[in-house]
């Protein structure tokens, strides 16, 4: 339970961030000249104990003082940059509309400004804002709903991974795909709308959540659209921006905020584009889902469909759009028995070949100050030595990545004067090629990971890399090789959670491998091995891409959740 309990507005005397002249440039002469402190009234967000709703809701502040010669307010809300509201005519109230974006208390503070230049005492008007109203609609093939669905509708797809929508519908794009259902918003003023579509062709533009004020799609291939008419009859405004690509989920979100007069699209969480000076448009009757009436009929998935009568805030949206990444093995490399090294929490262990073992060592150096130290496993109290002559670990958990991508995590150890060889960390083979391979280049002394287009013996592939490191505690290097499928971008990760190299991936679709993954070795056609001469511990893989925390997490030896 939310208990906070604030004091009633107060004065507190001049403020130093207000007081920093006069409405005229002239400083405030004193506090026996200064006019009274104003009054702070709202019916949104009174100052009181309770939560009031809330983020993405537009409030008004009455601020008045009782001096009559009163002719601006300086505000500022949370401490934000002052700023000032000119009053009509000396002594009038002026009013201040403000939309809070998180949930928290929060607080107006206020000084009055006469003609003169003298600046009040500041009242600081508290008051306590609740999360945003729910989605006045929802839809998704899960949740009962009033849709009325077409016969070009189908529905048990799986919605877009890593996500809590777990279902999705298909529209073939004839004039049967589509749904219809009630919108309770009110399009004359605030709302906005989200949805997860997953396009599967792009010959024009199509439609895939729409209302007689607004449509939400495809501009062709080129950009996402949200659009709204102008009921004086006007141009139309459209919000463009992201890059549809046939097969793949993206998550949009339109906002239209009427108070700003502004209409914005977000693609996966990301502005893309507002247009300022968009009309309120408008328009009842029913949502409907896959058509617009007007031709562009969806043809692909979609699911997660909802719309609010108020603003959607940015950080509601990023949270809306998020996919977690899944995770698909984690090995500590802490022990092994038989010849195989357990997966944390279940799943299939890494099984050692050739001579590789698992390296555990400790010295009594706390206690005893003649001791000879010994090098200490990365993480943990232990992790997997291999000597470069044949040692290896395989896993049929292999590293099988969703349409958002995949991700792999590790630590290594590299002697202390390596081979002058080639040598592989990490590899997922497919049938004819690897669909990624991490390793160490000689010649260069850097990391390399690189990623197959697809599963053929000459597909294209796309490199990145990072030097060594030669200064990291006991030689411990952390990798990570993360896909953004959503993005089409390979990053390489190199002792930092920030990525070291970046590289547009043209063109490629994450594709499903059939071969176990490889550790310490990568299989060519010929049968060909680069063995790795080092010591490797937490291994981490994931369907989907992880974040900048998690790879902070994975860096310091912890474990992701």
């Amino acid at each position: 339970m939310k208990q906070f309990v604030f004091r009633r507005a107060v004065t507190v005397g001049t403020a130093a961030l207000l007081a920093v002249g006069g409405a005229d440039g002239v400083a405030a002469a004193g506090d026996d000249a200064a006019p009274e402190a104003p009054v702070v009234t709202s019916v949104e967000y009174p100052d009181d104990d309770n939560w009031h709703d809330g983020v993405g809701n537009y409030g008004t502040f009455v601020i008045d003082s009782a001096s009559d010669d009163v002719v601006a307010y300086r505000y500022t809300v949370l401490g934000e940059t002052p700023q000032t509201l000119t009053a009509a005519e000396p002594g009038a109230a002026v009013s201040l509309r403000w939309m809070p974006v998180r949930e928290a208390p929060s607080r107006l503070e206020v000084a009055a400004v006469d003609a003169a230049g003298h600046v009040s005492g500041t009242t600081v008007h508290r008051f306590l804002v609740s999360d945003g109203r729910a989605a006045v609609t929802h839809w998704d093939p899960d949740s009962p709903s009033d849709a009325v669905t077409g016969p070009g509708v189908s529905l048990g797809a799986p919605g877009p991974s890593g996500t809590a929508v777990a279902s999705a519908a298909a529209f073939d794009g004839t004039d049967e795909a589509y749904a219809s259902l009630h919108a309770s918003a009110d399009l004359s003023r605030s709302f906005s709308v989200d949805a997860w579509v997953r396009p599967d062709h792009l010959d024009g533009s199509t439609t895939a959540v729409s209302h007689a004020g607004f449509s939400l799609g495809t501009a062709g291939r080129s950009a996402y659209l949200f659009e709204l008419p102008n009921p004086d009859g006007g141009d139309t405004i459209r919000v463009t921006g992201g890059a549809p690509e046939e097969g793949e989920w993206a998550h949009l979100t339109g906002v239209y905020d009427a108070e700003q007069k502004t209409a914005s699209l977000y693609v996966d969480g990301v502005s893309v584009g507002t247009v300022v000076g968009a009309v309120a448009p408008g328009g009842t009757g029913a949502l409907r889902l896959g058509a617009d009436g007007d031709g562009g009929h969806w043809n692909g998935l979609l699911t997660g469909v909802n719309v609010w009568d108020r603003v959607f805030v940015p950080r509601e949206i990023t949270a809306a759009a998020a996919r977690k990444a899944q995770r698909l093995g984690y090995w500590d490399l802490e022990s092994a028995t038989d010849g195989k090294s357990p997966a944390y929490a279940g799943g299939a262990p890494l099984t050692l070949a050739g001579d590789a073992s698992i390296y555990a060592a400790t010295d009594d150096c706390p206690w005893n100050p003649d001791c000879t130290p010994v090098t200490y496993p990365m993480v943990g109290d232990g992790d997997l030595l291999l000597d470069g002559d044949g040692d290896h670990a395989t896993t049929p958990t292999a590293l099988t990545p969703t349409d958002a991508g995949f991700s792999a995590a590790v630590h290594v150890r590299l002697p202390e004067d390596p081979p002058a060889h080639d040598m592989t960390v990490l590899s997922q083979p497919g049938e004819h090629t690897d669909l990624f391979t991490l390793r160490y280049v000689a010649a260069s002394g850097t990391w390399q990971a690189e990623v197959a287009h697809e599963d053929r013996a000459d597909a294209p592939t796309t490199t990145v890399s990072a030097p060594l490191d030669p200064n990291t505690p006991e030689g411990d290097q952390f990798l990570a090789v993360v896909y953004d499928e959503s993005t089409d971008r390979l990053r390489l990760y190199a002792g930092d959670a920030h990525a070291a190299d970046t590289a547009d991936v043209t063109g490629l679709d994450t594709w499903t491998p059939t071969g176990d993954l490889q550790v310490g070795r990568t299989l060519t056609a010929d049968g060909g091995t680069d063995h790795l001469a080092g010591e490797v511990d937490d291994l981490h893989t994931y369907a989907g891409v992880l974040t900048t925390a998690q790879l902070t997490t994975l860096r310091g030896g912890g474990i992701d959740a």
